[in-house]
């Protein structure tokens, strides 16, 4: 069979869904919270003018100054497809990669004309271990959208140089714009075009007149970032290596790229939250040490480079796709994997090189292939292992406490991994957690003893949670979520007053908290105020759009009154927000009954017995609905279900003797 560009990549996508389809089976975790679970931004279509005038979080509750609509426009299509089934945020993900991964061969073999090396590159690119958390994490969509529209600027620019045509220039022009909307490190482009010229040997007038269009992109997009969509204001602006002069950022430069350089080729330690010390002096061992390894290697690669210029190409190529992130302008952190993406590309190429064009003469065409294929192999593995540690947030925060010991910040994870223990169910590992947290960080442990308290109070200790509650407020007196956990603390003893009052301090506090609104709709509800209740559920339901809490309480509030078309009306929001818990199904199922809506009623009392099989009343109710439509014996069965559940329940029993009397007597 003959080999062809297309055979190349259908091989390679083939490993990469052998190689990534267990990530098929992962949950949602830590940011995805934000940016889609708590989001409405990405919930429906009518959303797209805040998705591009708002910063990335601004759905989720979050504070940020991340400007990243077409990641949020990806996932708005992502729920469209799939709600909140995170089975196809994963499926869009993989998708991507492989779309990369092609775009990968294609450039290169643009670049080189040659398929060995279009193929060795793409396939390392793409079984990757260092850069695979990229695509296990949804959260890093931006990463893999950034590297969809980057190459295929790249490539479309390229093919600019070959044809000479408008269009394609205009089209790569337009694709920089799309990555620059899904993330700012794609503001490395034009120097990746330069390089691109430079390997070309383009003449300098027409080279800078090619490139012009994309420097005054750049120029548009920062002053833009700067004044109308900067969204600084109110943002936890504290970076870290802010703090450190440029001269140390720049020395402790040297350790983040030999640690990316490591995390290439021996990828044990993957992992989120990487610190990396900075530099004191340059004469500091590590510092001293990493330099000197770079230079060595500068130095191999410019023996290299004299026979094969791509050696040069892909240095440069990592080098200058990294310089976004090297903190030459402070950013948030020093290193991060996600951020090889794209800079990986470059290492590949060089491995490639050394592969097809030194180990293949001296070793022969079967060691080589040998090794390339051990190679794949080796990636393969820790990829997968790697990928376990994304199927949930425990695992995740885990392997981050694994690694990071000497982490200022590692108090953090603890809070975190708590909170994950948490919604898990497992409260005594939540307590251990924040204890943790708070041991390793007195000072700013408001949200440790926040956490502490609710596992307190989840395992029935209300008044050990309350002490803890106070604990918090007592070092942050504006910590409105405590004040509102406080509240519902003294709820939970019987102390209404008491929670009214702390529920009302943090309402004055901040008149538009969620929680403090939702507070007051269940305690003004608890004392039969149902109007105040009513209306403290609907602000509540403004402020946070994705929420179906206070859609489901207004809808049983609407009940009671016998409103029952303004209740379904709620209960139909809190469904399509995603509440899909089986005791909600038959609460909606009663407000398809009360509005003669029997098809729908019977549809979702089948889904709840479908979740959980031992709800006697459930088929109690079924039974009933098919006795009121005069499906007698469909009936009957149904109740025999309910005394199969609960053989001593007389109510059952009754309607099962007079459904079947009513039977005799049409017969």
């Amino acid at each position: 069979m003959k080999i062809t560009k297309t055979t190349h990549i259908l091989f390679i996508a083939l490993i990469i869904v052998v190689v990534f389809s267990p990530s098929l089976k992962n949950e949602f975790l830590w940011d995805d919270q934000f940016l889609i679970l708590n989001n409405p931004y990405v919930k429906g279509l009518d959303h797209i003018p805040e998705i591009f005038s708002k910063h990335l979080y601004e759905g989720g509750g979050m504070e940020s100054n991340f400007y990243r609509p077409v990641q949020l426009f990806s996932y708005m299509i992502d729920y469209s497809l799939w709600g909140l089934r995170p089975f196809g945020y994963h499926l869009t993900s993989l998708f991507l990669h492989i779309i990369n991964t092609a775009l990968v061969y294609i450039i290169l073999f643009s670049i080189a004309s040659s398929p060995a090396l279009a193929f060795l590159t793409a396939l390392f690119f793409a079984v990757a271990s260092a850069i695979s958390g990229t695509t296990y994490y949804i959260a890093a969509r931006s990463d893999l959208l950034m590297a969809l529209f980057l190459f295929s600027s790249f490539l479309f620019f390229s093919k600019t140089l070959q044809s000479r045509k408008k269009s394609m220039h205009v089209t790569s022009v337009f694709l920089f714009m799309l990555a620059l909307l899904c993330k700012e490190m794609a503001i490395a482009l034009p120097l990746l075009l330069i390089l691109e010229l430079w390997r070309r040997k383009e003449k300098f007038r027409r080279g800078l007149k090619l490139i012009l269009p994309y420097l005054i992109t750049v120029i548009l997009f920062a002053l833009s970032r700067l004044s109308v969509l900067n969204f600084s204001e109110g943002a936890n602006n504290i970076k870290y290596p802010a703090t450190i002069p440029l001269w140390a950022r720049i020395l402790t430069d040297s350790k983040v790229i030999l640690g990316y350089l490591k995390i290439l080729v021996f990828p044990h330690d993957l992992h989120m939250e990487r610190f990396i010390e900075p530099a004191r002096t340059i004469f500091q061992i590590d510092i001293l040490a990493s330099i000197a390894v770079l230079a060595i290697l500068a130095f191999v690669i410019m023996r290299l480079s004299r026979r094969y210029r791509l050696v040069l190409f892909g240095a440069a190529w990592f080098l200058v796709s990294l310089l976004p992130v090297l903190n030459i302008y402070p950013i948030s952190v020093f290193s991060g994997d996600g951020w090889l993406y794209v800079p990986s590309v470059g290492f590949f190429i060089i491995l490639s090189i050394i592969l097809i064009y030194i180990v293949r003469p001296k070793l022969g065409k079967s060691a080589t292939a040998i090794i390339i294929a051990g190679l794949a192999i080796y990636f393969s593995l820790f990829t997968i292992c790697h990928g376990m540690t994304w199927r949930d947030s425990i695992s995740l925060y885990n392997n981050i406490l694994k690694y990071e010991k000497k982490n200022p910040l590692i108090y953090l994870t603890h809070i975190n991994l708590a909170g994950a223990y948490y919604n898990e169910g497992e409260f005594e590992k939540a307590i251990e957690q924040s204890k943790k947290a708070i041991i390793l960080n007195p000072k700013h442990a408001w949200r440790s003893y926040t956490n502490l308290a609710s596992a307190y109070m989840a395992t029935g200790r209300p008044i050990k949670a309350i002490g803890h509650f106070k604990r918090a407020i007592k070092l942050n007196k504006d910590y409105v979520i405590a004040y509102c956990f406080l509240a519902h603390g003294y709820s939970e003893i019987g102390l209404e007053n008491r929670a009214l009052e702390f529920s009302n301090i943090a309402l004055g506090l901040d008149p538009d908290s969620y929680d403090a609104n939702c507070n007051l709709g269940y305690l003004y509800s608890d004392k039969g105020e149902v109007d105040k209740a009513k209306g403290f559920y609907k602000k509540a339901a403004r402020l946070k759009e994705g929420a179906h809490e206070p859609h489901f309480y207004l809808g049983n509030l609407y009940m009671l009154d016998g409103e029952y078309k303004e209740a379904l009306r709620e209960y139909e929001e809190a469904l399509r927000l995603g509440f899909s818990d089986y005791a909600f199904y038959n609460t909606l199922s009663s407000a398809y009954i009360k509005n003669k809506r029997y098809k729908e009623a019977e549809e979702l009392l089948i889904k709840s017995i479908a979740l959980n099989s031992e709800q006697s009343e459930v088929y109690n109710d079924l039974g009933n609905l098919y006795f009121m439509l005069g499906h007698l014996e469909m009936a009957i069965e149904q109740y025999k279900k309910a005394i199969r559940s609960d053989p001593d329940n007389e109510g059952i029993r009754d309607n099962l003797k007079k459904t079947r009397m009513v039977l005799e007597d049409a017969d």
